[in-house]
């Protein structure tokens, strides 16, 4: 697998920021691809990519099907609002351990993606509500990273990963190999990217 994008979050007082990079061979930063700034309610409806920092050339779009929808169906669209991708949660699944679909055009999974390490993906969840020492489980799970696989369906090789670089700050590497990576428009893992930043609150 080689590095295929960066992206790296910017929290401010009002909006969430999100730069998406190109990745070099030793896995550090390439050019800027896109760049998000939504206020931070905002962000689960629908998400504006731009070419550039100064927001002057619209890329594509990421678009929530329904407000509030906990199965989270979401479309990643060009500019001129055509549609070219689009990805959804799985609910049941993701009660234990997050876990998405990227779609492919028949509406049927290309991928799925799922956190790393499904012990640690209980514990974020309910460890929180364990009698007296929830709230210990709570700040050690707060700095522990987030690592995602990419694997097609009914596939356990592993043929794509997301991993946050950084301990405080969320930042992220995507890898992924030739073949997967030529398969998928990379608007729509760089929309992927985003969302299990941004989608999953953190």
């Amino acid at each position: 697998m080689k590095p295929r994008l960066i992206v790296e979050q910017k929290i401010t007082a009002f909006t969430n920021q999100y730069r998406v990079y190109g990745a070099n061979e030793d896995g550090s930063k390439a050019s800027l691809v896109a760049f998000a700034q939504q206020k931070r309610l905002a962000f689960k409806e629908k998400v504006s990519f731009y070419s550039d920092e100064a927001k002057q050339n619209l890329a594509f779009t990421l678009r929530a099907e329904k407000v509030m929808d906990v199965h989270g169906k979401y479309f990643v669209e060009d500019a001129y609002n055509r549609q070219i991708g689009a990805f959804k949660k799985q609910f049941k699944r993701s009660l234990i351990n997050s876990t998405w679909n990227i779609l492919d055009a028949d509406g049927g999974p290309s991928l799925v993606i799922s956190e790393s390490n499904s012990a640690l993906a209980v514990i974020r969840r309910y460890g929180g509500y364990l009698p007296f020492i929830g709230f210990v489980f709570e700040l050690v799970t707060a700095f522990l990273r987030y690592h995602f696989v990419f694997k097609e369906p009914g596939n356990s090789e592993i043929s794509g990963t997301y991993t946050k670089t950084t301990l405080f700050r969320d930042h992220y590497r995507l890898d992924m190999d030739e073949d997967t990576y030529a398969a998928h428009d990379w608007r729509v893992l760089a929309a992927m990217a985003v969302a299990l930043d941004a989608l999953q609150s953190r």
